[in-house]
């Protein structure tokens, strides 16, 4: 008798385990990194949805940034001195460089549509509150990478690389990222172009009513082509705070730096600020200083009082070829 209730007993409690086990799982919460956002269906339009880089100020100056714009097109910026500070003023927006690059230069490729709506359905999901996690290894000098994402937008850093290397702790996050190396990987993307805003190099415009306009475009590549410069223009160079290496002989600045210069003339009618340059940009489809937004021309059949103005750029010399379809347009 014993014995018969001793197994009902050991029966039940294992008919009972089962339904016990299920109402333990049922109180389990959801994983955090489980989709709680609606799946993007679409790209948008007119935005920039990747912003990747190096940036590196150790040894000279160097940057370089890409862009990803949400049709596909990939836009590229990179700029380089030797031994040569980074002016740091007049910085462009990232909306005003690629308003440049896509006025001046053609993309460097596209991403397949297909394969740039699966990376942004990912960056759509990232929880932007996740941690940024950093590995223990520090290296020093070596710059700053990133790869960022535009995010309803405000621009959330995924993966970082150079003095320190880290990641967001967010697996949407990791699948991105993944997708962006192997979406660059895959595409055929041409050089890309150079963008010398006054925040890279010294870049300004200069009112100059005397100046002649013949030599309107030259470079500066010597301490005699720059007295000669400042003869023609009235515009003394050497004598400004931070330029004065330019002139001293003392200095080799020349063999890593050179000046591009240009003297125009705009209706007199036109602010100051409408006719300063924006950047100097050195591409295969463009060389030259170029503006955001071009001065309004009056084109009426009046006459129109003229000023004369000059741009002044320092940019790289290591190959002065790169500068002559500027000197010849």
């Amino acid at each position: 008798m014993k014995l018969t209730k001793i197994i009902a007993s050991v029966l039940l409690g294992s008919l009972c385990l089962p339904v016990l086990c299920c109402g333990c799982t049922s109180n389990k919460k959801p994983d955090k990194t489980e989709e709680t956002k609606p799946v993007v269906t679409e790209l948008p339009e007119d935005e920039i949805l990747i912003r990747t880089g190096h940036k590196n100020g150790a040894w000279g100056y160097s940057s370089f940034v890409t862009y990803v714009l949400s049709d596909g097109s990939v836009y590229s910026s990179g700029e380089y001195f030797e031994g040569y500070y980074n002016y740091g003023k007049h910085a462009l927006t990232d909306e005003d460089r690629v308003a440049l690059l896509q006025k001046y230069t053609k993309p460097r490729g596209y991403i397949d549509e297909n394969q740039l709506l699966k990376i942004y359905q990912n960056i759509m999901q990232i929880d932007t509150d996740a941690e940024f996690v950093y590995e223990d290894m520090y290296a020093c000098d070596a710059g700053t990478g990133f790869v960022e994402v535009n995010i309803d937008g405000e621009w959330i850093c995924i993966s970082e690389s150079g003095d320190r290397t880290g990641a967001l702790d967010d697996r949407h996050a990791r699948k991105a990222d993944a997708l962006i190396d192997g979406a660059f990987a895959t595409a055929d993307l041409t050089e890309s172009a150079a963008v010398y805003s006054g925040y890279e190099t010294f870049l300004e415009t200069f009112e100059c009513p005397n100046a002649r306009l013949d030599n309107a475009r030259r470079l500066i590549t010597s301490i005699e082509e720059l007295r000669q410069f400042e003869k023609d223009t009235g515009i003394k160079l050497s004598e400004m705070e931070d330029f004065e290496i330019f002139a001293d002989p003392d200095y080799d600045v020349y063999y890593a730096v050179c000046l591009a210069v240009e003297i125009i003339e705009c209706d007199e009618y036109l602010s100051f600020d409408e006719v300063s340059a924006d950047a100097f940009i050195v591409s295969e489809d463009y060389t030259g200083f170029a503006y955001v937004e071009e001065p309004q021309i009056d084109i009426s059949d009046d006459t129109v009082a003229q000023k004369t103005y000059c741009h002044v750029v320092a940019v790289p010399s290591y190959d002065l070829s790169s500068y002559d379809p500027f000197l010849h347009h």
